[in-house]
């Protein structure tokens, strides 16, 4: 692994500007190892190769299984039809396909109706991570969420105690400890 443990190796592409006169070279991604065959397995890689904390990882696992079924262009499953519900097999090349970011956005509108905002922007940014890891691999070329805009959260609807509620809270019969908390918070 190259110095700075990115896991790609940057070799020097000369081109020709204009007029045949060379220009300064650019760097191109090399892949370091073989791409993985399947999604599924792109997506071990990752989870495990690109330091995701385990706490992490089961989050980030349901969220890419989630996409696994909609980068295969087809819709997600929901509710309890999700749990356990394996996307179908298909090579991590073909997120490179061209027409896949408009079926994509479709796919994700659609679930962004049945999902809350919060879900659909979770699991959107997860995508977007281990994507990003996989283009920085090599084994992919393209972003097929890109267009895919984070939805709007719901305004927080939380509010402040009323002075009447804190007074009912302290003539509570409770502990001194749980007092000294509530105080505390």
């Amino acid at each position: 692994m190259p110095e700075g443990g990115t896991g790609e190796a940057i070799e020097p592409v000369t081109e020709l500007g204009d007029g045949g006169a060379p220009r300064l070279p650019r760097a191109r991604v090399v892949p370091l190892s073989t791409p993985p065959s399947t999604y599924t397995a792109a997506v071990e890689r990752y989870l495990t190769g690109a330091g995701i904390a385990r706490s992490s990882a089961r989050i980030s696992r349901i969220s890419l299984t989630t996409w696994g079924w909609m980068l295969a262009g087809e819709p997600a499953p929901a509710g309890p039809a999700r749990r356990g519900a394996k996307p179908p097999a298909f090579p991590i090349t073909c997120t490179d396909d061209s027409s896949l970011p408009e079926v994509l956005a479709e796919l994700a509108a659609a679930r962004a109706d049945e999902m809350d905002a919060d879900t659909v922007n979770r699991e959107l940014s997860i995508a977007r991570q281990a994507i990003g890891w996989w283009q920085r691999q090599g084994w992919i070329a393209v972003d097929p969420t890109i267009g895919i805009e984070r939805r709007p959260a719901p305004p927080d609807r939380t509010k402040a105690l009323a002075n009447n509620q804190i007074a009912a809270l302290w003539r509570l019969d409770v502990a001194l400890r749980e007092k000294t908390q509530w105080r505390m918070l």
